[in-house]
């Protein structure tokens, strides 16, 4: 062979080639940084592609952090495993990517989304077994079932907000009470209330092709108390959407750090905590649950997961006999 009769070369294009293999997967103390992480040339194939598929850049950015938590072997909430070692995106393996899926798992953390990205940048890179990775959903999963705050957090958390400003505490007090969104919040009024049903009309904005909907919330005695609803006239809440969501922002990093980063929006998580504690005050009754927020059944089990095996198991103990 030519090489073998020109080992000088052979060896020179050998060192050339290695040198550049490790410039491209060297890694500094900014390489993790988002706006450096997106210019590495694997990535920024990958997110080329993906965008070339038209998927959303929300979605492409999810897929983005969550290879970037893989390279630093950092699980969701910031836990590190343990003997990881950073990795260079290039280098990363379908091996690796079990192994990270591995310990999510040990930690009872819902994996689809990463599981995704993973099968996603593997697939991008032609790496076999990338199929390996399995993108089908948990049996028992939901998008939003780790946005569960205790209880007891729940209200440091509004003890909180009630320290900083009180009528941003009682917006999020009828949030969580009623799972009203920030546009129903907002056009919360007294002249929509039935004073003889403790109950109020509110007013969600339209969404993209859909028309506003007006939508009866259920006010419990508790709330209605602390409002005043029998004396108070007038718009119920004086305040902006961003004095809303920053007193939010403030009050979750101070009681909930760990669970800070996992909340997209901020008003709205008391939305999420209406169906995550109803759900299990009423012993996972998805109907009930979902015409007291306004959702469908399937969307409850799409968002919050199915109802545990045990959970079903105690209830038919209790019930079934009665029939």
């Amino acid at each position: 062979m030519w090489f073998k009769r020109h080992q000088d070369v052979y060896l020179q294009l050998k060192r050339e080639l290695e040198e550049r293999e490790l410039r491209n997967v060297a890694i500094s103390e900014n390489t993790f940084q988002t706006n450096v992480f997106i210019k590495i040339p694997c990535i920024e194939k990958w997110i080329l592609k993906m965008r070339g598929r038209q998927a959303k850049e929300r979605s492409i950015m999810g897929f983005v952090g969550a290879i970037r938590q893989v390279c630093l072997g950092m699980l969701p909430h910031k836990i590190p495993i343990e003997g990881w070692g950073i990795k260079h995106p290039r280098r990363l393996t379908v091996e690796d990517g079990l192994r990270y899926i591995s310990e999510m798992m040990k930690r009872g953390m819902q994996t689809r989304h990463h599981r995704l990205a993973l099968r996603n940048f593997f697939k991008s890179r032609y790496l076999e077994g990338w199929d390996d990775i399995s993108g089908k959903l948990e049996i028992q999963a939901g998008k939003y079932a780790h946005l569960y705050a205790s209880r007891e957090n729940i209200y440091l958390i509004l003890d909180y907000i009630k320290g900083l400003n009180v009528v941003a505490w009682k917006a999020c007090m009828f949030a969580f009470k009623t799972a009203c969104r920030m546009g129903g919040v907002q056009s919360a009024h007294s002249n929509k209330i039935n004073y003889a049903e403790h109950t109020i009309f509110v007013t969600e904005k339209a969404t993209r092709g859909k028309p506003k909907r007006v939508q009866e919330k259920f006010i419990p005695q508790d709330l209605w108390q602390e409002l005043d609803l029998d004396n108070f006239k007038g718009k119920l809440f004086d305040i902006s959407d961003q004095e809303l969501r920053d007193v939010c922002t403030t009050a979750y990093k101070e009681i909930i750090p760990d669970l800070m980063e996992e909340i997209p929006m901020p008003f709205h998580f008391w939305r999420h905590q209406f169906a995550q504690h109803m759900l299990r005050k009423t012993d996972w009754n998805y109907a009930l649950v979902a015409g007291l927020g306004h959702w469908t059944v399937e969307t409850l089990e799409r968002y919050y997961g199915k109802m545990d095996r045990k959970t079903r198991l105690e209830g038919a103990s209790i019930t079934v006999h009665q029939i």
